[in-house]
């Protein structure tokens, strides 16, 4: 399913940009000497991701909900992403509970800031936190004494990663956008409670115990905006 949205969205970006921009469009004005700061915001952008609820739908363990906002500047956006995770896992001599909040910060560069209905195809850098609690509970057999009940709990575990991510983002109507985030993530650094255990999943990140992981996320975007963004038309 997340292949075929890939696809889809991929065609109809580039058929939006074989689309030349020769005159002003609703969306963008031709960047002039008579323009003095292009680099001024024109527009934010709010999205929610809907690739986390329908993963859920296939893996009931992991849930995952999560929010963006971009503003823009030039060919560059400044980006936060803030999401809410859990993993619950039971199996037969153990029962593993999480669920927190991440929290990602960083920056986008547009590789198709030309396009006058302002498609994008764009990398990005992220750095990421997650604040999460856990909860273990485990039965462990014990030859000739029965089984060992544990249960543990810590509510101040934290995470910390950067992302390198590569998007693209197409406009769908007049103000709504759609596109997709490929991460990329590394993890460096992973706190947890003295003399407990090691947290398996970091909610925004994945399985703890990979130095690096793999994320994607599909957004639906409105965008607010206040002016036309110049641009630079492309040349014939």
């Amino acid at each position: 399913m997340f292949q075929l949205r890939i696809s889809l969205t991929f065609i109809l970006l580039i058929l939006s940009l074989a689309v030349k921009a020769q005159e002003e469009s609703g969306y963008a004005v031709k960047y002039d000497s008579t323009i003095h700061n292009k680099w001024a915001p024109s527009g934010v952008r709010f999205g929610i991701d809907i690739a986390g609820p329908i993963y859920n739908l296939f893996e009931p363990k992991i849930s995952n909900f999560e929010a963006t906002a971009d503003i823009d500047f030039s060919k560059f956006f400044v980006v936060v992403e803030m999401g809410q995770g859990a993993y619950n896992s039971t199996e037969t001599i153990t029962n593993y509970t999480n669920s927190g909040y991440f929290f990602r910060f960083g920056a986008d560069v547009n590789m198709t800031s030309k396009d006058a209905n302002l498609n994008a195809l764009y990398f990005g850098l992220r750095y990421a936190t997650s604040s999460f609690s856990e909860k273990l509970l485990a039965t462990i057999p014990d030859s000739g004494w029965g089984e060992t009940f544990v249960s543990e709990e810590q509510d101040k575990s934290r995470a910390n990663w950067v992302e390198m991510n590569i998007g693209m983002r197409i406009r769908i109507s007049n103000s709504f956008f759609a596109g997709y985030v490929i991460r990329f993530k590394l993890l460096k650094h992973n706190t947890y409670s003295e003399n407990k255990f090691e947290p398996y999943f970091i909610p925004g990140y994945g399985v703890a115990s990979n130095k690096t992981n793999w994320g994607l996320s599909y957004f639906i975007q409105y965008r607010i905006k206040w002016k036309k963004k110049p641009i630079t038309w492309r040349e014939d």
